[in-house]
Order: C-alpha cells, then sequence, then structure tokens
C-alpha cells in the first residue's frame, strides 16, 4: 500500500506544528528528511504519525530531550556533572507538584506519565471508591 505524500504546508496543517518546528525536529533526527530536495521535497504518512507521536508526549508533558530520547532508544549524553541533581517540575494541580530527576524523566517517561494521570485522576476526585 502505498502512502500518502505532504507538502511541507500539508503537514503544517495535518500536524498542527509550525513549518520551523518541523526542520527544527527534522535537524534533530526526531524525524526523517522529507525525500526530495528543496521545493520538491514531500513527507510521508510515517512523518505525520511522528509528529503526532510527539505532539501527544508534549501534551502529556514530557520534554523534548526526554521525547528525542525515547524515539531514538538510545541512552541519552550525560550532559550534566554528576554532582548536579536536575529536577524537572510537574504541576499535578495548584500547590500540588511532582519533582523527578533528569535521568529518571528519561529512563523511566512512560511510568512518570502514569503517575501524573493518576495523580491528577484524584486531586479532581475521579476515582471510583472500590
Amino acid at each position: 500500500m502505498d502512502e500518502n505524500k505532504y507538502t511541507i504546508d500539508c503537514l503544517v496543517e495535518l500536524s498542527g506544528f509550525s513549518r520551523r518546528t518541523i526542520r527544527y525536529y527534522v535537524q534533530e533526527g526526531l524525524i526523517d528528511p522529507p525525500a526530495g530536495r528543496g521545493r520538491g521535497g514531500f513527507y510521508y504518512d510515517s512523518h505525520l504519525e511522528r509528529l503526532r507521536l510527539i505532539k501527544a508526549y508534549q501534551e502529556k508533558g514530557i520534554r523534548i530531550s526526554a521525547i528525542a530520547a525515547m524515539l531514538s532508544r538510545e541512552e541519552p549524553a550525560a550532559d550534566v556533572a554528576p554532582s548536579r541533581n536536575v529536577m524537572i517540575r510537574y504541576e499535578i494541580a495548584p500547590g500540588i507538584e511532582l519533582n523527578v530527576s533528569r535521568e529518571r524523566e528519561i529512563s523511566e517517561a512512560a511510568k512518570i506519565l502514569e503517575i501524573i494521570r493518576i495523580a491528577k485522576t484524584i486531586v479532581q476526585g475521579k476515582v471510583k471508591d472500590e
């Protein structure tokens, strides 16, 4: 089955990302470069699906560095000195937050997302008593 072909303008409209962001994601290796060159370049369904996946991760609060690591399935480079513990803050509700180390955010992103989802559900009072 042939994949659909999209111009960058079409991809912008369908994905919700700007041209600049799409080009940045290509440059950073989050999505493959377009087929063809220059104005004749085009994108496939696989590009659109990857962009939708990135957007879904972003909507769940995952930072682009963690998304890049998850998509590449490679261990991220240690760019922070071991003595410095970088923490990422996720707001659950006003006055309630979850702090996660950068290492854990990258290595256990799916689990952290689930914790955040459950915590927000509890705070919003949507949990059924069993």
